[in-house]
């Protein structure tokens, strides 16, 4: 396959792998989230994390996911302007959108999921949010530039990523000296016997759905490895429990994976 930019509608979508290999998978994806209800149009998606949705847990859902966009804004807003994001696993880019309001910014909305790119562009241009580059890239291939990005994001995604070290390993690559990733909205699970229960309650969910296959795209990570990786749960302590005990708070962590400093200068 040719890989370079591709025109769709009047936006550019950067190919920097090659779709084939993920049609199954995005096929099995928007067949769940047709099912649940979370298809939506270009002008919900543009309403995001502001929801219509009738379903009463998707509008909790949001309201969580809103509550975590405010407070990682707040964090970033504390950075110097001119901050390069990779929203890694951006679906359709409503986060994109609301990063690409920070000062200066670059963001880069970079996802697996062709379908779902291709709406965030159209959105994306119809809300003139020219500073937000949409890629077709899978991370763990080494595509993306190398040390360019200040934060590396997943937002509700890293349980689309196989291995969670392989995954943070790519993600340092990506970064410059002193850069930082975030992890967001996804759960990890203190044990073997935690994890076991998760895995089969979503191959229960995926069957309910009529997708079984779907579960084997979905994985459940550990602790140990977000600690081994000297990840941090900036959600920790007792106010961010008792907001989350109260339900304010969506119920995951938020950790933050530092990556090395930059070298002193000499």
């Amino acid at each position: 396959m040719n890989i370079g930019i591709h025109k769709i509608a009047l936006h550019d979508i950067h190919y920097l792998s090659d779709p084939a290999p993920f049609s199954d998978k995005t096929r099995r994806y928007l067949a769940v989230r047709q099912r649940e209800g979370r298809v939506l149009s270009d002008e919900q998606v543009l309403k995001l994390p502001q929801t219509d949705s009738p379903s009463r847990a998707q509008r909790r859902e949001w309201r969580w996911r809103a509550r975590s966009l405010g407070r990682l804004l707040h964090y970033l807003r504390r950075r110097p302007p001119g901050l390069r994001i990779l929203d890694l696993g951006c679906g359709n880019g409503w986060m994109s959108m609301h990063l690409a309001g920070l000062p200066g910014s670059d963001i880069w909305a970079v996802d697996v999921n062709l379908p779902e790119l291709e709406q965030g562009a159209r959105v994306a241009q119809a809300a003139g949010k020219t500073n937000i580059t949409f890629a077709f890239a899978d991370i763990l291939e080494n595509t993306l530039p190398e040390a360019q990005f200040d934060v590396v994001l997943l937002a509700a995604a890293v349980q689309y990523f196989p291995d969670l070290p392989a995954l943070l390993a790519a993600a340092r690559r990506v970064l410059k000296p002193g850069g930082e990733i975030h992890l967001i909205d996804s759960p990890f699970y203190p044990d073997e016997e935690k994890r076991a229960a998760a895995r089969a309650a979503t191959l229960r969910y995926y069957t309910k759905k009529g997708v079984p296959e779907m579960a084997g795209y979905y994985h459940h990570h550990l602790w140990a490895d977000v600690r081994a990786a000297g990840g941090e749960n900036r959600s920790a302590g007792w106010w961010p429990r008792l907001l989350q005990r109260l339900r304010w708070w969506a119920p995951f962590p938020w950790v933050q994976v530092p990556v090395a400093p930059p070298p002193p200068v000499s």
